[in-house]
């Protein structure tokens, strides 16, 4: 496995403190009035899915301190991650990935996001794009591609040494992803910990769904959130048996 640079990594293991889960906490309740401020002109997309307003506040929490001069996405789908990203990091330039320019959700995302002017919208695999254009410094944020291909991507970037943090989408508990992150990185930490349980009181007046049958499952049940792990520099040394299992996963 290639060393990373270690110019790279000087820059990012400065602040590895700044990642650890109980700092993020702690940070995020100063600037929840803040994110709540800039999310409340963004209209909740009803009847998509999508991440979830509290999803994106975890990671606004995490990355905003480190101020990316670049922010990469991968995963648009129809765009609001994306000009959440761009609102909440105006000095940020935003390079989101979407893989299938003739989806029903591109046209969607190019009209949401035609008027921002820090986002640049590409279409393309992102394990070829990204990391071609990951910059020193920058934040990653990736919903697509998923399981662990997704984390190929984002081993692939950390090797690098670049990214000051890493943020992968859909990380259920017990899932084979999951099991294999907590096996390999210490210094991970999930978006459903009970120290951020309190933020998904953001989700009460941003939940797309109106009323009728989508109102009363909504009111009977939880919110089906897709969980971010956060995947802080450096990358920790993988062993054979996990080298082999991402080599023959999907």
């Amino acid at each position: 496995m290639p060393a990373a640079d270690s110019s790279h990594l000087s820059h990012v293991t400065g602040h590895s403190d700044l990642l650890r889960k109980s700092a993020v906490a702690e940070r995020a309740g100063d600037l929840l009035p803040e994110y709540q401020r800039i999310v409340a002109n963004i209209p909740p997309e009803a009847g998509f899915g999508g991440i979830w307003e509290s999803e994106m506040f975890l990671f606004y929490a995490a990355v905003k301190p480190f101020a990316p001069k670049q922010i990469l996405e991968s995963g648009r789908a129809r765009g609001k991650s994306t000009l959440i990203l761009a609102r909440c990091f105006p000095e940020s330039l935003i390079v989101s990935v979407e893989y299938e320019r003739e989806s029903d959700n591109a046209p969607a995302a190019e009209a949401k996001l035609k008027n921002e002017p820090n986002v640049e919208l590409l279409y393309g695999d992102s394990l070829e794009i990204l990391p071609q254009r990951l910059q020193s410094g920058g934040a990653v944020l990736i919903d697509g591609p998923k399981d662990f291909r997704a984390l190929k991507l984002a081993i692939a970037l950390l090797r690098t040494g670049k990214p000051c943090a890493v943020f992968v989408h859909d990380f259920p508990l017990n899932s084979p992803q999951r099991k294999f992150v907590e096996r390999n990185f210490p210094d991970r930490f999930f978006g459903d910990d009970p120290l951020f349980a309190h933020f998904q009181s953001l989700d009460v007046d941003r939940d797309p769904r109106r009323s009728g049958v989508e109102a009363a499952a909504s009111a009977a049940g939880p919110r089906r959130y897709g969980v971010f792990v956060c995947l802080p520099p450096p990358l920790p040394s993988l062993d054979l048996l996990s080298r082999m299992k991402l080599f023959f996963s999907a």
